[in-house]
């Protein structure tokens, strides 16, 4: 009984949670703590016995008996909402169960005289309310619509009548009653109310929103009346045969008086309440009459007025342009907002014909030019809606909604012409396209730094595996992984031209502009076993973007031998007709069908039949050929049948012959067919030396730092920083060789830290390469204009990464050898400069800006001629005359003069003990002079150094002088 009442406690509560109907989530609340109580009794009924039992039992079934009566008097079939009348079914309902308890069970049990007298009662109590449940219950599901309530209330009903045949067979005689007692059907009967409250609860799970109740009218009065002729006819009867439930006391008879009472005051109070509901009623009904009246008044005036007058046929106060017209096109009048919108005044307006506010090439612009136009606005009850462009008194256009509507009136029809101004909506729409182009440059973006680490991985691998089964998976994965990097330049190309398609024009030879992609082509169609051929004249001009018209050339090609089954044939024809080159691309493929030729050259479209669902593909190619040939103002056509082939037709206008041919970039095509061929690879088989340079790379990106950082290490030691604040600190600190800078950092960016580190005279002579996924030209330009010295765009080929590396480093050798000799010419001149300083201090002339490294230099020369002389100078009394660490001076000279600090202090030394040999000075005083700390080791580096003893140099300078 226990585990059953847990299950039909649990699925009211579901009941409750899932519905969506107040009133029924009200229901389902009362039951279950109907269901909650009778579980709490069970619990409770193993502790007590006797007398207390019995009053335990009844006090819960009282318990009970309320939230029963509540979830009924709820209704939940008659209003979705909780009826808030309360005292037409709750309240009637409470009072009636409390004063049958105190009638039946606690009145009796205080004056009992005998054990019957204390027990017997108490089954009338339980009899008469399961009477009011059940008759309740029934009384809901005869009056309720629909299936839904229906089997909710007779399930309910069923339950109910189960209940009451229980408490009937206390009245069975003492041998019926016991054997009904121990029978299976006394067991059913407790357990199936239980089954029947959970099958209830699965149809309302079953219906989360059940039907939509339907109101009905209630009598509440009716049923009071009948509760308290039911409680007098059982006192009466029970005082006539002597029932066990009545006693001497006078107590019952007060508890009848009062219910008499309380049922008097609740019929009162509910008469009182629909009368005053009726009078508000009646109110609402006559003033609502009124007002009907006054409306269709003042609705038959306005009628009237719109019916036979134009001026009044326009509501002014309106916030869309309105004209009416004659039949024939005349303007009889506009509305304020017409003359604000047209910019003419309504004076001006009147007695032109509509088609003035049209444009020439707009349809309706002829509409009044035709009378059957006029009819047929005339037969549609609701009008005629066209988009077009409408002028202004200054000759300007702009987009407007024209809405044709025809009003008949008692004088004459018109023609009510609404403009509603479409500008905001056309702006919002090109900047919604606007926003659109640059969600996918962004995201072209952000798929360069993946793929790069992908590709480069994949490199390192090809270069390992030999020719076998992985080998060839590999090779399908890099081929794939080049297909992607295509669609993602596509995509970017494809945004670009719709910002600003700017184009570079150069003319070209025909032929030769079309040989590197006819030959990669070829090799491309051999490879998919087809035939290609190629008709190209030679004295054929244009005038192009060679890298736009190679993409052109490249997607067209491409998309013919992708649809071309094996065994096919490519043909490309150029021929001129009429100052005219047309250039054909001819195949024998599948072929577009005539629905989808339409929509081909759209923007994210593709060819939807059976054939090509098969081939994968997103629309861009055909897209961006279409907006590289509007670029040139070119045209192109497509002449196809489904299964039979395609052509595209590429109509170009002729340029003249020139003598000298511009130079053709570099091709685009044997890059990207390189995506589609094939290629086979092998492993190195020599180790390249490394190179001992550090480089920093400053890269955000974890997976891509350490793709960077596998690539620099096959020649190069490496040093990684996460940001540009790290990247600018470990320059500073480590004075690298050079610097590998993403441009999208986190915190500054690549071009803040670029900057930074040209104008700080420690890391200025550092050679940086932005490694970045953004090509766009702005943002090279922009790095280059901040003194970077390459710029490489993600994703990269290692081998160029590595090269661009090596030859910078090598330029930096160069510069380093220029610096030498740069310091050493300028110790020559130093006497010279000393002599005419002072009148080179008083002109004016202007002198070149010198660079940081050479401000470095100088700064270098100033501290080492300040503190040659002595003897103990090293790097660490230098570092900190310059400011420096010990390590970023002898990096930083290292970098830019190739020595360390202290064989330039040596070479200082010797250059100035040069200059004083040559004045005949004591060698030994010469040693002291220059910070030597003897005269033995001076000796011994001049001879390293010049080649000659210190006397020999002096000796041969002495006989120069003497000579001349």
């Amino acid at each position: 009984m226990a585990i059953l009442q847990l299950i039909s406690l649990g699925f009211a509560v579901l009941s409750y949670l899932k519905t969506n109907s107040r009133s029924l989530k009200l229901f389902w609340q009362f039951i279950a703590f109907a269901v909650l109580g009778a579980l709490t009794f069970e619990v409770v009924l193993l502790a007590g016995t006797g007398l207390s039992q019995q009053l335990l039992t009844d006090f819960f079934s009282l318990l009970c008996y309320f939230f029963i009566i509540l979830a009924i008097e709820t209704n939940p079939h008659l209003s979705d909402t909780p009826l808030n009348k309360y005292i037409s079914g709750r309240v009637p309902a409470v009072f009636f169960i409390v004063v049958c308890f105190c009638y039946f069970v606690l009145l009796p049990v205080e004056f009992a005289e005998s054990t019957e007298q204390v027990y017997s009662p108490s089954a009338f109590f339980h009899l008469a309310i399961s009477l009011l449940i059940f008759i309740r219950l029934g009384i809901c599901s005869i009056y309720c619509q629909g299936r839904f309530w229906i089997s909710l209330y007779s399930l309910l009903s069923i339950a109910a009548l189960l209940i009451l045949v229980n408490k009937l067979s206390v009245f069975f005689p003492n041998e019926l009653s016991a054997e009904f007692q121990q029978s299976y059907f006394a067991g059913l009967v407790q357990l199936v109310p239980y089954f029947t409250v959970t099958f209830a609860a699965c149809i309302t799970l079953n219906h989360v929103t059940p039907p939509t109740p339907v109101k009905k009218h209630t009598y509440p009065e009716l049923y009071i009346l009948l509760l308290v002729i039911g409680l007098v006819v059982i006192h009466v009867v029970g005082l006539e045969l002597q029932l066990s439930y009545i006693t001497h006391s006078y107590l019952q008879s007060l508890v009848i008086a009062f219910w008499l009472l309380t049922a008097f005051t609740l019929l009162l109070f509910i008469t009182h309440k629909k009368r005053g509901f009726s009078l508000k009623l009646k109110r609402q009904v006559a003033q609502q009459s009124a007002e009907l009246n006054e409306y269709q008044q003042i609705t038959q005036q306005l009628t009237d007025s719109l019916l036979n007058s134009e001026d009044k046929a326009i509501v002014s106060a309106s916030n869309n342009a309105i004209l009416t017209a004659s039949m024939s096109g005349q303007i009889l009048s506009a509305n304020p907002a017409a003359v604000q919108m047209l910019q003419s005044l309504e004076h001006e307006l009147k007695g032109t014909p509509v088609s003035a506010l049209f444009s020439a090439d707009e349809q309706m612009h002829y509409f009044f030019d035709f009378q059957s136009n006029v009819y047929a606005l005339q037969r549609k009850e609701q009008g005629i809606s066209v988009e077009c462009r409408a002028k202004r008194c200054d000759g300007t256009d702009f987009p407007v909604q024209a809405e044709l509507q025809w009003a008949e009136r008692a004088e004459q029809p018109l023609i009510v012409i609404t403009f509603i101004n479409l500008t905001a909506r056309k702006l919002a729409e090109t900047k919604t396209l606007e926003l659109k182009d640059k969600f996918i440059a962004n995201i072209s973006h952000e798929f360069r730094t993946p793929l790069t680490i992908i590709n480069g991985v994949l490199d390192r691998y090809l270069l390992k595996q030999q020719a076998d089964n992985e080998h060839k998976e590999l090779l399908t994965a890099k081929r794939n992984g080049l297909r992607l990097v295509r669609m993602v330049e596509q995509l970017l190309e494809l945004s670009r031209l719709t910002d600003n398609p700017q184009l570079s024009l150069a003319r070209y030879r025909l032929s030769t502009i079309m040989a590197m992609p006819n030959d990669s082509f070829a090799r491309l169609a051999k490879q998919n076993k087809l035939t290609f051929s190629a008709d190209i004249p030679d004295h054929l001009w244009l005038d192009c973007d060679a890298q736009a018209f190679e993409k052109i050339l490249f997607n067209l090609l491409a998309n013919a031998i992708k649809y071309t089954p094996e065994g096919g044939s490519i043909q490309v024809k150029a021929y001129s007709e009429q100052d005219t080159i047309i250039l054909d691309v001819i195949d024998n493929g599948i072929g577009i069908s005539s629905d989808s030729q339409s929509k081909i050259f759209e923007r994210f479209q593709r060819a939807d039949d059976d054939k090509n669902k098969a081939i994968f593909g997103v629309g861009i190619g055909l897209s961006l050929v279409n907006e590289l040939v509007k670029a040139h103002q070119w045209r192109i056509n497509l002449v196809s049948e489904y299964s039979q082939g395609s052509k595209f037709s590429l109509s170009i206008p002729q340029a003249s012959a020139k003598e000298i041919e511009a130079e053709t970039p570099n091709s685009v095509s044997e890059n990207e067919v390189s995506s589609l061929l094939i290629e086979q690879q092998h492993p190195l088989n020599q180790r390249v030396a490394h190179s001992q340079k550090v480089i920093l790379v400053i890269e955000d990106n974890v997976d891509m730092q350490s793709h960077i950082k596998q690539v620099i290490e096959q020649k190069h030691h490496c040093l990684l920083a996460m940001s540009g604040e790290l990247g600018l600190t470990l320059a500073q600190e480590y004075i690298p060789d050079l610097i590998v800078c993403d441009i999208m950092l986190t915190g500054i960016d690549g071009f803040a830290v670029l900057k930074q580190l040209k104008s700080n005279e420690l890391t200025a002579h550092i050679p940086v390469i932005l490694l970045t996924a953004r090509s766009d030209l702005d943002s090279r330009l922009q790095g280059l204009n901040l003194q970077a010295d390459e710029y490489l765009s993600k994703p990269f080929n290692q081998q160029e990464l590595l090269t661009r590396i090596a030859n910078l480093i090598e330029s930096r050798k160069q510069l380093q050898q220029s610096y030498l000799q740069k310091f050493k010419q300028s110790e020559k001149t130093a006497r010279k400069e000393n002599c005419v300083n002072k009148v080179s201090l008083l002109t004016e002339d202007s002198t070149e800006a010198q660079s940081l490294d050479e401000l470095f230099l100088e700064k270098l020369q100033a501290a080492v001629a300040k503190m040659y002389m002595e003897i103990d100078l090293g790097i660490q009394q230098l570092a900190s005359e310059m400011a420096m660490s010990e390590r970023q001076l002898q990096r930083k000279i290292k970098v830019l003069l190739g020595t360390t600090p202290n064989n330039f202090i040596k070479e200082f030394r010797l250059t100035k003990a040069q200059e004083l040999l040559k004045n005949g000075t004591q060698i030994g005083i010469i040693a002291l002079d220059v910070g030597f700390s003897s005269q033995t080791y001076f000796g011994r580096c001049f001879k390293e150094t010049f080649n000659c003893t210190p006397k020999q140099y002096q000796q041969d300078c002495v006989k120069n002088q003497n000579m001349k």
